[in-house]
């Protein structure tokens, strides 16, 4: 069985509006994350923290590209057209291959969300153990380790996740207006992607969200007792920051996941009691399916099923819980922004690195114009000599014929002698006698030029 894939939107799509605005934080996000995975990599700031802090910028970036990394990309291709139910609303969807390609991409933000709260979780841990075996911690929990963590979750992550990709199969609709349509390949399959994997992801939410709490209430605990007070060294300042910053980290994911948190559980609730079974009208099979493909519709009308928190029709109420669930989405990725801003807050070494890069590109970008005029300058000088040169060997290869003409009459003069002795001699004797009779006129021209201006007499005239 084919299921159409579209979801509603308000009359004057603000809901669409929404989506920009997460594509435009989440660009922001990964731009942070992408700045302090790069710094964490200096050789001076590199330690099992900082490397776990790595994973979580990698994980933020992926999370906040799957989301709406290519909304952009999909706000181009959405076909919107307006239906009439009690009253008007917007029915949109993606045309194939569009359908298929964002299919993916919401399996993949679950992938990567999951990583980056267990990464969370690791960081809290890590911190409690420094803080209770600070000599263990020292010496036993190196770089290596934290790498294989953070690997490690990775693969977790990504091999759980993988059966959902290919929970079904997308192909062009029959409809000639290009709607697209979607396939459910197996139940078995189907079912593990949906159901099984909420339930995972709940179990694993909700135990890491504990552990933070925990991990939190002990540090902020040994932060305001006997554990960091006494002389204030310089270790201990440093010490004390990066404590501040964990805190932070850990309170910040747990108010950005606690909507998460009680959505997982209100719906394993709601599932376990066999509730999905007596009300759902369009099927256990198109629940599931929505489950995968968009997360936040299938939400929503669960909502709209099992809950009178809002009066009206139901696509009036869906339409109403979309928005709220489309903020819990806006809140996950503001979490995997909010990581820059405590790390730069936090730690001196951070904003002393962030301020030599940035004072790097701007010698870098200066160098770089000055190089330019240099080029610039030496090329049109280099011009101005290979102009000058060619003058020069132009002038010397005139000169050259001039002498090689003249050297020409002479000889010439001289093989007539040679051949005719006394005719060359009286041709060569006519040539002599114009030759002097015209340079005596020229001589006699350029004597009365000089004479009209200094105002002597004509001397040629007179001779």
């Amino acid at each position: 069985m084919s299921y159409y894939d579209n979801f509603s939107v308000d009359t004057d799509k603000f809901l669409l509006d929404v989506y920009k605005a997460g594509y435009v934080i989440s660009y922001i996000a990964m731009t942070m994350n992408v700045i302090v995975f790069a710094i964490l990599c200096r050789k001076t700031l590199l330690s099992p923290a900082t490397i776990l802090m790595q994973g979580l910028a990698a994980a933020d970036f992926l999370t906040a590209l799957s989301h709406y990394g290519f909304e952009p990309l999909f706000q181009s291709q959405y076909i919107c057209e307006t239906k009439k139910d009690v009253f008007l609303y917007n029915k949109c969807y993606l045309p194939y291959p569009y359908c298929s390609m964002a299919f993916h991409l919401s399996v993949l933000s679950f992938t990567f969300h999951t990583v980056s709260f267990l990464i969370t979780t690791c960081l809290g841990i890590q911190k409690v153990v420094a803080i209770l075996f600070p000599i263990w911690t020292k010496y036993q929990l190196t770089n290596r380790k934290a790498a294989i963590c953070c690997v490690g979750f990775f693969l977790l992550s990504i091999s759980i996740s993988i059966p959902r990709h290919f929970s079904a199969w997308f192909q062009q609709g029959n409809s000639l207006n290009n709607q697209c349509s979607f396939h459910p390949i197996g139940d078995g399959v189907l079912q593990y992607s949906s159901i099984y994997y909420m339930m995972l992801q709940t179990i694993l939410v909700t135990c890491c969200c504990l552990v933070m709490l925990m991990s939190t209430v002990y540090i902020l605990y040994k932060l305001l007792t006997n554990k960091f007070r006494g002389r204030i060294t310089e270790q201990r300042r440093q010490e004390r920051r990066s404590v501040i910053m964990v805190i932070m980290i850990l309170v910040v994911f747990l108010l950005t996941e606690v909507p998460k948190v009680i959505l997982y559980l209100w719906w394993c609730y709601e599932y376990i009691t066999g509730h999905f079974s007596t009300k759902m009208t369009r099927g256990n099979e198109m629940s599931s399916l929505w489950l995968i493909r968009r997360y936040e519709n299938a939400m929503s009308w669960l909502l709209v099923y099992f809950t009178d928190i809002v009066r009206g029709s139901d696509q009036y109420r869906y339409i109403i819980f979309k928005f709220p669930m489309e903020v819990i989405n806006l809140i996950t990725i503001v979490g995997c922004m909010s990581n820059f801003v405590i790390y730069f807050l936090m730690s001196s070494k951070m904003r002393n690195e962030i301020i030599l890069l940035f004072r790097k590109m701007c010698n870098y970008c200066a160098y770089e114009r000055e190089s330019k005029q240099i080029k610039d300058t030496t090329n049109s000088t280099e011009e101005e000599i290979e102009m000058n040169q060619i003058d020069i060997i132009g002038n010397k290869h005139v000169y050259d014929v001039e002498r090689s003409w003249t050297n020409r009459m002479g000889n010439n003069c001289t093989y007539s002698i040679g051949i005719n002795p006394t005719p060359g001699i009286r041709d060569c004797t006519k040539e002599l006698e114009n030759n002097p009779v015209q340079d005596t006129g020229d001589n006699c021209t350029k004597k009365k030029e000089r004479n009209q201006i200094q105002g002597t007499g004509d001397d040629c005239t007179k001779e």
